[in-house]
């Protein structure tokens, strides 16, 4: 199995994934609107939202790992395209897909469909995992991580927190800072898929995949401040901003989002790299001081709060 589609692949996942199938051997070719090509890699360039497009495209893989599908349409025309030829189909999915679960974390026995909190992109989300795991023909598998990092995150996150730290301006918050949260260095991901794409048969079946290792929102930036060397001022959004959506002040929302990983853990031979002081140290120090003070964008929230 050499020949590899990877669906989208610029951004950030790709920064660390497509070197890490490169150093492998593959053979990788990227489908995507080829603003940004990538050396080693041969090009498709389609939207993949344009059904004659794909069809331009269309060509035959061992195997696919599509990083950017956000709808059944997009999933269906890509499986439609390439699936019938490919042996494996990898598919990056999300912790989001989930239901609310009251009394334990979710596993891949819950079942799917999204919450209210995370709107329209879990519910869509949830309606691919749904299509590709009901494929006969070709095994899949999706992976379900929480929120991903690394030095080449492109989303607003914990470059956010370090921003603010350095800068002594206050960090609020969601609610009292005890939503639970769960991460995956970027390099960490990579690392599975090229562990997939080397098992002899893949099964067909979701994943979690995370470190196991919880936090509450407060302990995550908290341990960022430590590894900054600063102390950032903490305050509470349940006390000055009881009415501001979280995500207007925080880089994440107001709920948890972390998993029961036992899964992998038990099921496969394959550990994380990263524990979370150590990646989130190699991040930070991917950056300079002097960029992340300069990155410090203003809340919408504190343009009516006041502290």
């Amino acid at each position: 199995m050499n020949k590899l589609l990877v669906i989208g692949g610029s951004g950030f996942v790709g920064a660390s994934l497509i070197p890490a199938l490169l150093s492998k051997g593959y053979d990788v070719t990227l489908l995507n609107r080829g603003s940004r090509p990538i050396k080693g890699t041969q090009q498709l360039v389609a939207d993949r939202n344009d059904p004659f497009a794909m069809r331009q495209a269309k060509d035959r893989f061992d195997a696919v790992i599509d990083t950017s599908a956000y709808t059944k349409e997009q999933s269906e025309l890509a499986f439609k395209t390439f699936g019938i030829h490919a042996k494996k189909w990898i598919h990056l999915s999300t912790a989001a897909v989930y239901k609310e679960t009251h009394d334990h974390l979710p596993s891949e026995k819950d079942p799917i469909g999204g919450t209210p909190t995370w709107g329209a992109y879990g519910k869509n989300k949830s309606e691919v995992d749904d299509f590709l795991l009901n494929q006969e023909h070709t095994p899949t598998v999706a992976i379900r991580p929480p929120y991903l990092y690394g030095p080449n995150n492109d989303i607003d996150r914990e470059q956010f927190v370090w921003a603010r730290a350095l800068t002594d301006r206050p960090i609020i918050l969601p609610s009292d800072g005890q939503s639970k949260l769960q991460f995956l260095h970027e390099e960490d991901l990579a690392s599975f898929i090229v562990y997939l794409l080397a098992m002899h048969a893949m099964p067909t079946e979701a994943i979690n995949l995370a470190d196991p290792h919880i936090l509450t929102a407060e302990k995550w930036v908290q341990m960022l401040c430590e590894i900054a060397e600063v102390k950032a001022e903490i305050l509470y959004g349940k006390d000055i901003a009881p009415d501001v959506p979280a995500r207007e002040y925080f880089p994440f929302r107001d709920c948890d989002n972390a998993l029961d990983v036992t899964r992998y853990l038990e099921n496969f031979d394959w550990q994380p790299q990263y524990k979370l002081r150590d990646g989130f140290t190699q991040t930070f120090n991917s950056y300079s001081r002097e960029e992340l003070r300069r990155y410090s964008p203003p809340t919408l929230a504190e343009k009516a709060i006041e502290y």
